[in-house]
């Protein structure tokens, strides 16, 4: 009897609970913010890091917890790309995180940067799946895997960063740095690990997809048709962690109430909605060093939006984010100083490019003209390689001043485009959910003087993806140009985040002409909308109803021919450029570039690279 009561005993000693706290993909994001996403109309407030912090510190013993995050911490809001996310690691220090993975987005500003940020981190950074080959990630924070003891209990982490990274960044920004093969990755540090750890938790910016029952189901069926299985992501990881308790993960703002488990091996995988709205809580029932399962710790979910109703702000965090937060506004939105000229870089050297020279492009642009195309290059690069032949021989052959692009979806293939066009320099949105814009100008008669995105704190009408500026100072006039690059959102479901955006856009526009008596813009991009359009079924009234601008594509809208967007059944003219008419009075050009008389069809041209076609302007 007294054996049987001492089992007992003891079985209580080797019994713990303890506390999980997760984020992902948040992306700067811990000023308040309005749900637009919930109501448009009566946008609940989310409280963001100040009610986060407060809940921790109210709720979590530190020392006896684990808070972890999935990636891209910073990137996104301009509050933590003012300082590069010098603020978001101060930020994390606060709360008292346990351990991150990076995340693609984190290696924006390149290597270097990522490593002061870990330089300044009370936590490490774990970059299990990345081998450094003289790259700049040299602090001591950067490991492999990180251990930490609780009551006795050995918590192993191990960091599996988005193994699309060399896709998705510039390759000057991970120079060094090589990505290794996730399953031989998993196979060898969790060996390791077995000896190091009682529980295992794998970190991993890999993301946990959309549908992700039906990309499981996919991935399954091309295992066993002994197919290519393509890129892992977290749920494709859960499947190979055999020996893995949890995995954590981010590289998507999609986020789950109920956690996703493996049908296969029973491991157990976490993700967040994204954007700073919400955090994952719950208690691990651990015993015997062993994790055996765990509770939701609120409403009988994983996952929680961070709503004011519900969560409640430290004052002392809530006055020093808004503070960084009213900063980081009243740079993106600081006027343009345009008392400044430069001169052209001596230095400059035309490289001469490799390009195949397959298709009959015309020669659009003229050494007398400002040339300027906009380009919607669907999920560019929709057919990788041959993409980025076909539209850099295109480019090359059109020889134009600026060419503004949108839904570009990887910006490390953006980035190989363009070493092969050595005449163009090129600025991309840092701050795009997903599907970037960009824009290119040739190095010898622009400089850039500034890059801005505009509403990146308040991007729901933009559908994510907030306006790209570039401001270029032309050398042969000695003048200023401001390119305001969109892409609207989609469809009639979008009517009213688009009129929203575009008034957003006008009023911002106006006041720099009102306040600070500049008008040299040009707006132009995808703005899924037609002029033809009847009144009250477009986003344009707000430009249109303003003498001062004028939408160049008014001349075109009714030929047919050039519609923009040529695919039956909706054959409609999508892509616009407006511009300021104190620039161009009436004597311009304005075309759609029919691609499908240079490339043997429209059906070839939308198979290479894209469903739209570029429209030009020459003034």
């Amino acid at each position: 009897m007294i054996n049987f009561f001492l089992l007992i005993f003891f079985s209580i000693l080797l019994s713990n609970e303890i506390d999980l706290i997760t984020t992902n993909d948040v992306h700067g994001f811990i000023a308040e913010q309005d749900a637009t996403f919930m109501n448009p109309m009566h946008p609940p407030k989310i409280i963001g890091g100040s009610g986060f912090y407060k809940y921790v510190q109210d709720n979590i013993d530190n020392d006896n917890s684990l808070i972890l995050d999935g990636g891209n911490f910073f990137k996104g809001h301009p509050m933590s790309v003012v300082d590069s996310g010098k603020t978001m690691i101060e930020f994390m220090n606060k709360v008292g995180y346990t351990a991150l993975v990076p995340g693609s987005d984190d290696f924006i500003y390149g290597s270097e940067n990522l490593n002061h940020l870990a330089s300044i981190s009370e936590f490490p950074f774990l970059i299990t799946n990345l081998e450094c080959d003289g790259c700049m990630l040299k602090n001591d924070n950067f490991m492999p895997y990180y251990i930490k003891e609780i009551d006795g209990t050995r918590f192993g982490f191990l960091g599996i960063v988005d193994s699309e990274l060399a896709n998705k960044i510039p390759s000057d920004k991970i120079k060094g740095i090589k990505i290794t093969n996730l399953k031989d990755c998993l196979d060898k540090w969790s060996t390791l690990l077995d000896s190091l750890a009682d529980i295992k938790i794998i970190l991993t910016s890999t993301g946990v997809p959309y549908d992700r029952e039906i990309v499981y189901n996919e991935f399954i069926k091309k295992i066993q048709n002994k197919e290519e299985e393509g890129i892992l992501n977290a749920v494709k990881l859960g499947y190979y962690a055999d020996e893995t308790d949890l995995i954590i993960a981010g590289g998507v703002s999609k986020g789950y109430d109920i956690p996703w488990i493996d049908p296969n091996n029973g491991v157990t995988v976490m993700q967040n909605y994204g954007n700073g709205t919400s955090f994952g809580h719950v208690l691990l029932n651990i015993k015997n060093n062993e994790l055996i399962d765990y509770n939701f710790m609120i409403r009988g979910k994983q996952s929680q939006t961070l709503l004011l109703d519900d969560f409640k702000p430290d004052n002392d965090v809530r006055n020093w984010i808004n503070e960084r937060n009213e900063y980081a506004i009243s740079e993106l939105y600081k006027p343009l100083e345009t008392s400044e000229s430069f001169a052209k870089d001596s230095a400059y050297l035309l490289v001469q490019n490799n390009l195949k020279d397959e298709w009959n492009f015309p020669v659009l642009g003229s050494d007398e003209k400002l040339d300027i195309i906009t380009w919607n290059c669907e999920f560019f690069p929709i057919s990788n390689e041959q993409t980025i032949e076909a539209l850099g021989e295109a480019i090359n052959d059109f020889d134009v001043d600026i060419i503004a692009f949108q839904e570009i979806k990887q910006i490390g293939w953006f980035d190989r485009l363009m070493n092969l066009l050595p005449e163009y320099e090129y600025v991309i949105s840092d701050n795009s959910s997903f599907m970037h814009q960009a824009i290119i100008y040739k190095r010898d008669q622009f400089r850039l003087v500034r890059k801005v995105e505009p509403f990146a704190e308040n991007d729901y009408n933009f559908a994510g993806r907030p306006p790209l500026r570039a401001d270029l100072y032309s050398f042969s006039d000695s003048k200023y140009y401001s390119i305001i690059n969109l892409h609207m959102k989609c469809c009639n479901s979008g009517l009213q985040r688009r009129k929203n955006a575009i008034k957003m856009i006008y009023d911002y526009v106006i006041e720099e002409v009102e306040t600070n008596d500049y008008e040299n813009f040009i707006v132009l991009g995808d703005w899924n909308d037609d002029l033809k359009d009847n009144y009250g079924e477009h986003c344009f009234d707000s430009f249109l109803n303003d003498p001062r601008f004028e939408f160049c594509t008014k001349r075109i809208i009714n030929d047919i021919k050039q519609a923009s967007y040529p695919k039956e059944p909706y054959v409609s003219f999508l892509d616009h450029i407006l511009i300021s008419k104190k620039l161009i009075k009436n004597d311009y050009h304005i075309q759609t570039v029919l691609m499908g008389e240079f490339m043997d069809g429209y059906e070839n041209y939308e198979t290479l690279i894209s469903d739209h076609l570029p429209v030009f302007l020459s003034f």
